[in-house]
């Protein structure tokens, strides 16, 4: 009985094989040679097989952001059946993702019957914002109409190392005026330095003795020392003691908050750019700095010259000719100069305008021209002014012309791409005292605070517009 099912079973197993036999042959699926796996493991059943050239199996490569060579991928064509019909190749991200700023192209896209080898170019441009390591997925395709064969590749994506770069502007809310003897700089300290956040190095707000017409503020031996890159620390806008290795001053902007903020998220080093002065306007007030911020010669007789706007464009250029940085921020605090009439009715332009030009005019840095329009992604944030009070004055309450200011303060971000506004409404009573001299100036916790807003607020600008 065990031996008639046994060879039953065999019976069954013979009729299966020979059916399937027949039928590979009546449907001619089974010929050797004319039926190659595609280059992504998919049949391509009919006249070429895509492969890389190099004699390499790996499909996993290793590419750094914005590097101008890129990484070149030999490809070659295998043609079977004496097929001769002209084979385009294209290349593409996976998704979106995968696509983000890439550039593919091939030394020859099309390959003719004579013609079996090809070198694919990627490049990936450098973001507009610090990217992390990461991988992308490139599909390679080859197809001559009417066949396709594909090719997976995983690129490894490095950030560039060249460093972020922010500029610091406006008036002494910038500079930072937090009160007397509050920097922590000490080890552990809120302010302590740190080895990856740089600063450029600039000569100190004494219009007197540094700045006394156009072409001091424009002098890059006026605006810079040497060395020209330090390690940042608080009063930024002020020089480094060479003698001591430290600052003189022990007071604090929002700067150094910021770039401790804004360091978990980058691989590269941070250098923020000090070109801020304490009581600067767009107008021409009397006892002001002799340089103002407005971007452009005016015929108002209200306002001002262009010489802080100037200067604040020299050292941005120092700092990209000193780094091969990245323009990555630019961080505007000001306002209570430009309080009084006629210079706040006209505070919205003006600014629109100077956020416009720092965009247009500073020099090209690694990402190139296409990073130099006015709606180009290089986040412009703004602060509002503070509201604190105390002992020696309530500034909650603002002036008509101050409060023309702040609205406008919060009305720019709808009228320009990748700009945001920081508030600070509440950074006021026993819990944020104020800083030198009067409630106007933000004292040190406050300032820390700040600097955290800011970095997120630049975030905010960037998520809030296609790149």
């Amino acid at each position: 009985m065990y031996m008639a099912d046994f060879l039953t079973q065999i019976y069954r197993l013979v009729s299966r094989l020979t059916l399937v036999v027949a039928s590979c042959w009546l449907l001619n699926a089974c010929s050797s040679g004319d039926a190659p796996s595609s280059g992504n493991g998919l049949q391509n059943s009919n006249a070429f097989d895509l492969k890389i050239s190099d004699n390499s199996t790996t499909t996993e490569y290793t590419l750094v952001e914005g590097n101008g060579n890129g990484l070149v991928i030999p490809l070659q064509i295998d043609r079977f059946n004496n097929g001769s019909d002209p084979i385009t190749l294209t290349a593409r991200g996976a998704s979106d993702a995968d696509d983000r700023r890439l550039t593919a192209y091939f030394s020859q896209q099309t390959l003719t019957a004579n013609n079996t080898q090809t070198n694919l170019t990627l490049l990936v441009g450098i973001d507009a914002l610090p990217i992390q390591a990461q991988q992308r997925t490139i599909i390679i395709s080859a197809s001559d109409g009417v066949n396709t064969d594909e090719i997976n590749v995983v690129v490894n994506l490095q950030p560039t190392q060249a460093p972020d770069l922010y500029l610091l502007v406006g008036q002494s809310n910038m500079v930072g005026f937090s009160g007397d003897d509050t920097k922590q700089a000490y080890p552990g300290g809120a302010d302590e330095p740190h080895p990856r956040i740089k600063q450029l190095h600039v000569t100190r707000n004494d219009e007197w003795n540094q700045f006394t017409d156009a072409s001091h503020f424009r002098s890059v031996q006026r605006n810079v020392l040497t060395p020209a890159i330090i390690t940042a620390e608080d009063p930024l806008h002020e020089p480094l003691n060479l003698e001591t290795n430290s600052k003189d001053n022990a007071y604090i902007g929002l700067g150094l908050s910021f770039a401790k903020s804004a360091l978990p998220n980058t691989s590269a080093n941070i250098v923020l750019i000090p070109a801020a002065w304490s009581g600067s306007a767009f107008c021409d007030n009397n006892g002001g700095p002799r340089g103002q911020w407005n971007a452009d010669p005016t015929n108002n007789p209200a306002l001002g010259n262009t010489w802080l706007f100037d200067r604040a464009i020299t050292r941005t250029n120092a700092a990209i000719d000193n780094t091969g940085g990245i323009l990555r921020g630019i961080l505007w605090h000001q306002g209570e100069s430009d309080a009084n009439q006629p210079c706040s009715e006209v505070y919205l332009a003006n600014i629109e305008r100077l956020a416009q030009q720092f965009r247009m005019r500073i020099k090209p840095d690694q990402r190139g021209g296409d990073f130099r329009r006015a709606d180009s992604p290089i986040p412009f944030v703004l602060g509002t002014m503070s509201r604190g009070f105390d002992e020696r004055g309530d500034l909650s309450v603002y002036s008509e012309e101050k409060q023309l200011i702040d609205n406008y303060h919060r009305q720019l971000p709808s009228q320009l791409p990748f700009v945001t506004t920081s508030v600070h409404d509440d950074l006021v009573g026993n819990q944020w005292p104020c800083g030198n001299s009067t409630c106007i100036h933000f004292g040190a916790e406050a300032l820390r605070e700040i600097g955290e807003r800011y970095y997120q607020q630049l975030l905010v600008a960037m998520s809030q517009h296609s790149l």
